[in-house]
């Protein structure tokens, strides 16, 4: 009769485990639904951390662009900023191979 409650017991206590191990805190549906969770939450910080990228990358290439269209307006028509002197300099040896005295 012992023998028979020890096993109902011993029985009684793993089932529990068992039960506890799946479907109790931390086991193993919430462990699989957890991993899941993160890798959805990886896939989003990749495609965020990409989208990133490219933006920056464009906002690198307007400034870039701002930059050489800039340069370009200054050294090709001359155009110069509110606030700063224009001053061209001639090459006097320019001007002697034209055949000007």
């Amino acid at each position: 009769m012992l023998s028979r409650v020890m096993t109902l017991v011993l029985v009684a206590i793993i089932a529990y485990l068992a039960y506890d191990l799946i479907y109790g805190r931390n086991g193993m549906l919430q462990y699989e639904e957890t991993a899941e969770q993160l890798g959805s939450t990886r896939q989003k910080s990749e495609q965020l951390r990409r989208r990133n990228e490219q933006l920056r990358d464009e906002l690198n290439d307007l400034r870039q662009g701002n930059a050489t269209v800039e340069e370009l307006a200054r050294g090709e028509l001359g155009l110069i900023k509110e606030g700063e002197t224009f001053y061209r300099v001639i090459d006097s040896k320019a001007g002697e191979g034209q055949g000007t005295p």
